[in-house]
């Protein structure tokens, strides 16, 4: 009887276990279910995001794009040719107009093409960062316009281009010091926040303190490099140039001193593009072109002597050939004298070419702030000094010695028609000011614009393996994120193994 009972208790044993072997088994089951949803959701949401990741760009353009059609749409006018107030010679400014379009669009591009990781970057983001800025600073221009506050619209003729692309000259210095580390969408993001603190601070500096900056070497020379200098600093820290590991390819550099040679013939254009009246334009011409000339002789004689066995450095040659136009920019209209102008070139030569040999390595080896372009050495600190020799200018030149010119340089001097009380000194203080609005607002709108752009649903560059992908173009095609610069390869791959398989 013991027996039977032991072996009734052994079959519901066995039965209970059973039973709860099959509930363990279900519950376990609805467990990888649950799971395998949640994994299918986050599948689902990462697939999500990698498309938002890959449209980021496109999207983005977009948006602008519209906003600009509809603002133009609306309150854009073209000028009216034969209105006697407006400036529009077709026959002078449009020509001068071509020099300053073809330094933007051709020089720039080149001149940053030496690095051959980023050589197709650095021509074609060009073209897009200036093609956004033309439209941006154009809208920005007109909204500041008098001719808007009076009737509510504004207009756009010749000169509003020639601005409009130094707007761009503004932006492209910056990309020169954040290139190969900032992605076209964060370039939009930049060229959309810079070129609106740089068109306000040249209509506070232009209209409202009334300071001579003819070649604009504050407002878009120093501006750029500053800018780009303070976002580089709180952005992503890296050296483009180590990364670069097998050094240049020959035609890079080649094509870089073309776009130097480009802009060394077009730099009096740029410098005098806006001057007005004739005298004064004739002298930015002669100014710029002369400051060149000894800009460059300083800056072979220099690169010689900063290297032991006296070779010529191409950083050098490329860059700082072209200081001395950034040098006698803001008073390129004020200097009467040609050896003065001489002077300015290679006073500017000499502090470039030293800045790329001591002063750089020593803020990448204390400061980790990589300039990738030279961007400092050959519009940041040569800006200043343009600043600097314009208070000088002002101090040191006979205001009677311009005539009639005086008052086109610098409007609100006493005695003339906008009724103002300067003289000399008080001139120099305006100057001295707006160059200390111009480096405050670029430093800080560098640093805030930095920290928005470390954002992380913005695309970030990420670190290229090595011998992998030299840029962000697969076989000549785009391909802005890195973290897709094997999506092209995949694609194909599938494709094969689909074709092997039917």
């Amino acid at each position: 009887m013991a027996v039977e009972i032991s072996g009734d208790r052994r079959n519901e044993n066995s039965i209970d276990y059973l039973t709860n072997c099959d509930g363990a088994m279900e519950m376990e089951e609805e467990r990888m279910k649950a799971r395998k949803g949640k994994e299918e959701g986050k599948d689902e949401e990462r697939r999500e995001n990698d498309v938002l990741q890959r449209r980021q760009f496109s999207l983005m353009a977009a948006v602008f794009q519209l906003i600009f059609i509809g603002i133009l749409w609306v309150f854009g006018r073209y000028i009216d040719p034969l209105d006697d107030n407006r400036r529009v010679y077709a026959s002078t400014d449009y020509p001068l107009f071509q020099d300053v379009h073809l330094m933007i669009f051709v020089g720039f591009g080149f001149l940053m093409a030496f690095l051959k990781r980023y050589g197709f970057s650095a021509v074609s983001v060009n073209l897009l960062l200036s093609s956004f800025v033309v439209q941006y600073s154009m809208v920005l221009r007109g909204f500041l316009s008098k001719k808007f506050h009076d009737t509510g619209f504004f207009t756009i003729g010749i000169p509003e281009m020639i601005s409009a692309d130094s707007s761009c000259a503004v932006v492209l210095i910056t990309m020169g010091v954040l290139l190969g580390r900032v992605t076209p969408s964060q370039f939009i993001l930049l060229a959309f926040f810079e070129t609106s603190m740089s068109v306000l601070v040249e209509h506070i500096v232009f209209n409202i303190l009334h300071v001579n900056d003819g070649g604009r070497s504050l407002v878009v020379h120093a501006f750029g490099a500053y800018f780009g200098l303070a976002a580089s600093i709180v952005g992503q820290k890296r050296n483009v140039m180590e990364m670069d590991e097998e050094g240049r390819y020959h035609h890079s550099d080649l094509f870089s001193m073309i776009g130097t040679l480009l802009l060394w013939v077009f730099f009096p254009s740029f410098n005098a593009a806006i001057q007005e009246p004739e005298d004064a334009r004739h002298r930015a011409i002669m100014n710029t072109y002369l400051a060149m000339a000894s800009s460059t002789v300083t800056t072979f004689l220099v690169s010689s002597l900063v290297d032991r066995l006296g070779r010529f450095n191409m950083i050098h040659i490329q860059s700082s050939t072209l200081a001395g136009g950034v040098a006698i920019g803001s008073s390129a209209n004020a200097v009467l004298y040609p050896a003065h102008a001489l002077l300015v070139g290679v006073l500017a030569g000499l502090i470039s070419v030293l800045g790329h040999a001591f002063l750089s390595p020593i803020l990448e080896r204390h400061f980790k702030l990589y300039d990738t372009c030279g961007v400092h050495n050959l519009h940041g600190i040569p800006g200043v000094v343009s600043g600097i020799l314009s208070i000088l200018f002002a101090l040191v030149y006979d205001s009677q010695s311009y005539g009639k010119t005086l008052y086109h340089i610098y409007p609100y001097y006493k005695d003339g028609p906008m009724q103002g009380n300067r003289d000399n000194h008080s001139q120099a203080l305006y100057q001295l000011a707006g160059m200390a609005i111009v480096l405050t607002t670029a430093i800080v709108g560098g640093l805030l614009t930095g920290l928005i752009l470390r954002a992380k649903t913005l695309n970030q560059v990420d670190d290229p393996v090595p011998h992998g992908e030299t840029n962000y173009y697969a076989q000549s095609e785009f391909n802005f994120l890195s973290k897709y610069q094997h999506a092209q390869e995949q694609e194909m791959q599938e494709r094969q193994r689909l074709q092997q398989v039917y």
